[in-house]
């Protein structure tokens, strides 16, 4: 999945707030315009948009309504520093071995009645409290290695800009800090011409500053 093609989905308002409803719950096309208070075919427009996507599938119930759900989980990153940029997607594994039940879950008869179903959703609700203590953990680690790589980084930018001959080749090395990369991405990053980007990795190259690998250019 593109994630610059999700990032363009994200920046209409409307197409968020259809995220953001069908988050809930699955939603069919009359009881969604109607609750988002937009026309019919701008409701359309965002649904095949987001459906063309993957991010959204449609299904029919039995009385023949077209419902509209998320379609899976995705998880999308955007980093951006004076030394790198850089925006990734990814699928969340999700464990079959979690049961829809807390793993402490009440016996039969204390889910009868209010009282236990009370019980058992307070437990299902400490059990992500947990969760979201143990996220906040390790966002504080991966602040860390942040900070790490950004000092790191800094540490190499300063290198290519005294081993570097111009501007153009400063980039070039800049953009490998974070990777191999064949030439033609690479150019579409730097927006420049792939035949310049050519020219000037082979230029590097004869230097001894990178080296092809794989149909790779890597420093």
């Amino acid at each position: 999945m593109d994630p610059v093609e999700i990032l363009d989905i994200l920046g209409n308002e409307n197409r968020r707030r259809i995220l953001q409803l069908l988050s809930f719950r699955p939603f069919y096309f009359n009881e969604m315009a109607k609750r988002l208070d937009l026309g019919p075919k701008a409701v359309i427009d965002h649904l095949e948009m987001l459906e063309r996507a993957g991010l959204i599938e449609c299904y029919r119930d039995d009385r023949r309504r077209k419902y509209f759900r998320i379609a899976e989980n995705i998880v999308l990153e955007v980093a951006f520093s004076p030394h790198s940029y850089g925006i990734r997607t990814y699928r969340p594994h999700v464990s079959q071995k979690i049961s829809a039940q807390p793993s402490s879950a009440p016996s039969r008869s204390s889910l009868e009645g209010e009282t236990g179903r009370s019980g058992e959703l307070e437990e299902i609700c400490s059990r992500l409290r947990d969760l979201e203590e143990e996220r906040l953990r390790l966002r504080k680690l991966m602040e860390e290695i942040d900070s790490k790589e950004m000092l790191i980084k800094r540490l190499a930018t300063g290198l290519i800009e005294r081993c570097a001959s111009d501007q153009l080749e400063a980039e070039i090395l800049t953009a490998l800090i974070s990777g191999d990369s064949r030439a033609e991405p690479l150019a579409r990053r730097l927006g420049i011409p792939p035949a310049v980007v050519e020219e000037r990795l082979g230029r590097l190259a004869a230097q001894g500053k990178v080296q092809k690998r794989d149909d790779a250019w890597t420093i």
